[in-house]
């Protein structure tokens, strides 16, 4: 596992560093020279791929954790507005302007104990997920629900879809569909996902179509 984890690492580490030394490296010759809006497309760039890489850092540690039987679940008391909101807009900043993420709280939603930590690592990776396997420009639905003692979560993107035989897998570490082609990813996320959730005592289903789209059901606890 951790040969894998290096191996891993060391590759995905490696198309946003050269990024970031490219962007690096134009701003120091051409700054000068340029318009505040080209700099400013490649100071998001640099941003974008330092939020990349600091979340496959903390997508390892957290799975290095839970191999360790170490993963804490630490409940606080939180206000799922102000959450949701600000995780949309980080997921946001990276995905750019040419995807939309469509919050919606169908009913009012009471105050919660979860671990915020935790449920960032649940929805940043099932967000950036959607994003990440949908076509340029798409769009992605996240609404969040409370029906007795249980908030709902749902994901639903429209993108390519996972084949069938690959759904009973996809929580397994480094397990990714035969239809990802070259869209490059660890195979983490929905590993750690599915620990977080059952931390929680909480459940997590998902459906999908090929060419259609998939869709992410999260159901937990309101008081743990």
């Amino acid at each position: 596992l951790k040969s894998r984890f290096i191996s891993m690492t060391s590759h995905e580490f490696r198309n946003p560093l050269s990024s970031i030394s490219m962007s690096v490296e134009l701003l120091e010759n051409f700054a000068n020279q340029w318009n505040p809006e080209k700099r400013k497309k490649h100071l998001q760039r640099i941003q974008q791929c330092t939020t990349h890489m600091t979340n496959l850092l903390e997508d390892v540690l957290v799975i290095g954790r839970a191999e360790a039987g170490k993963l804490e679940f630490n409940p606080v008391k939180l206000n799922l507005y102000k959450f949701c909101q600000d995780l949309v807009e980080d997921v946001q900043l990276i995905a750019g302007s040419n995807y939309q993420i469509n919050l919606n709280f169908l009913n009012d939603i009471q105050p919660v104990y979860v671990d915020d930590k935790l449920l960032r690592h649940i929805f940043t990776n099932l967000l950036s997920n959607a994003i990440k396997y949908s076509p340029e420009p798409g769009t992605v639905d996240w609404q969040v629900s409370q029906h007795n003692h249980y908030i709902h979560f749902m994901v639903q993107d429209y993108g390519i879809g996972i084949p069938p035989e690959d759904q009973a897998r996809l929580f397994e570490c480094f397990h990714r569909a035969k239809n990802v082609g070259e869209i490059s990813g660890t195979g983490l996320g929905l590993s750690i996902v599915k620990r977080a959730v059952d931390v929680h005592q909480g459940k997590i289903n998902l459906s999908s179509e090929v060419g259609v789209g998939t869709r992410f059901e999260v159901v937990l606890p309101i008081n743990n």
